[in-house]
């Protein structure tokens, strides 16, 4: 879902809590979304009416083949026994629509379509009876409103019509008995009525809550995404640089004091852009800006490692931390980062004595394991005067740090481009 959704979303959904008495008013879109929310809750009770009424319906229907009379009259029997297998055919097939519709729209046509279709089964089986079980079938027809709203868990607009629609069968199918007896029909008519209306109230002050309670908690969960991300953004303002989008220093620091407390071999190297200062006094700070853009997207794409991390300092100076299997990789990694940054073959004609004048970098690297370093001071010590070693011997070259070297003065082990051989 986009902002702009969620937002309008969320404004429609306080509009309607702000509504005085709770009068809702869901437009197409919200009452979509409501419906949509809570067809998995649908599915289980239509699907659990359907199984509770097909169970009742069979076992009356053995209850009536093999516990009563059934040879008075085999003619209105058989009628009643197809009209009662009709009825389970209907049920079974609403079952089966609710369980297959993989949205609100097909688990309600289903719904409807079966109690509308069982009402009218129902009274065509009272009027297939005769004597008693007439009777009793006409009473036992109260249970239709009742399962069309709670058993169902139509919404309100749909029980409505449902039930209307149910009683006006019942109704026609009633006073149209040829032998209509006022004091049986008429009673059962207005029991039904009755039922249909109370049942119908409790369906919409049942409606009319679950909506309320949707309201609520659908204001509060897209209010906490929206939060969330926000949240999100806020986090990546102040761990993303801006103008690369690349990690930034605070990145870089809380990255370096996680890979203290890991195992394993650590490579950091300091990369400085060669003559920045000039390029920018040359291109101007627009050129300045997008040769730093191209320069972090080089270190990036030639880093190897999931966790690996290149950010910029500040700046033309960049960090990188790279997990290694061994020391000896270092010099592949810290060619691998040069020659991306040379190959990108941005022209720089102040580059000073270097033979294509191009935008080049400098890098200075310490290795040492997650357990060595002492603190991220010495680490960053130890690469930045590996840097500045490369920079003393002529730029577009690496450094690595060697602490029996810096035990004796010297600043480091500088390694020539070509004396690596790579």
């Amino acid at each position: 879902m986009s902002t702009l959704e969620r937002d309008e979303l969320i404004a429609e959904v306080s509009r309607n809590l702000a509504a005085r008495g709770n009068a809702h008013a869901f437009t197409p879109a919200l009452e979509d979304h409501y419906r949509t929310s809570i067809a998995r809750q649908r599915r289980r009770s239509v699907m659990a009416a359907a199984l509770i009424g097909l169970m009742v319906l069979c076992a009356f229907v053995v209850h009536r083949t093999f516990f009563t009379d059934t040879t008075s009259d085999p003619i209105a029997f058989r009628r009643w026994l197809f009209t009662m297998a009709a009825i389970v055919a209907v049920a079974a097939a609403t079952l089966a629509g609710a369980a297959v519709s993989r949205s609100h729209r097909g688990i309600d046509r289903s719904t409807i379509f079966g109690v509308i279709a069982i009402a009218a089964l129902v009274t065509v089986s009272f009027r297939v009876e005769t004597g008693d079980a007439a009777t009793i079938g006409i009473y036992c027809w109260v249970m239709v409103p009742l399962a069309a709203t709670n058993l169902t868990s139509l919404h309100f607009r749909q029980a409505l019509v449902s039930v209307v629609s149910a009683d006006a069968i019942y109704a026609a199918g009633l006073v149209t008995i040829p032998d209509l007896d006022p004091f049986v029909h008429v009673p059962a008519l207005l029991l039904t009525i009755s039922v249909s209306v109370m049942t119908l109230w409790g369906s919409y002050r049942n409606d009319r809550d679950h909506r309320a309670l949707f309201l609520y908690m659908t204001r509060e969960r897209l209010s906490a995404e929206r939060s969330a991300e926000q949240n999100a953004a806020l986090r990546e303002m102040t761990t993303l640089d801006p103008l690369t989008g690349i990690p930034n220093r605070r990145a870089f620091e809380a990255r370096l004091a996680e890979i203290r407390a890991d195992a394993g071999v650590v490579a950091l190297a300091m990369v400085d852009i060669d003559h920045f200062k000039a390029f920018n006094d040359l291109y101007g700070h627009p050129e300045g800006d997008r040769c730093l853009t191209a320069v972090a997207r080089a270190l990036t794409s030639a880093m190897r490692g999931r966790r690996d991390l290149v950010a910029r300092l500040g700046g033309e100076e960049f960090v990188v931390l790279a997990a290694l299997a061994t020391p000896t990789d270092a010099p592949a990694l810290l060619e691998r980062l040069r020659r991306a940054v040379e190959k990108l073959a941005i022209p720089h004609a102040t580059a000073g004595r270097a033979a294509r004048p191009v935008v080049t970098v400098s890098l200075g690297c310490a290795v040492f394991t997650a357990m060595e370093a002492s603190s991220q001071r010495e680490a960053m010590e130890r690469a930045d005067r590996a840097l500045y070693a490369s920079k003393r011997g002529g730029r577009n070259r690496w450094t690595i740090y060697d602490a029996a070297l810096a035990s004796h003065g010297e600043a480091g082990l500088a390694r020539e481009v070509d004396e690596v051989g790579l």
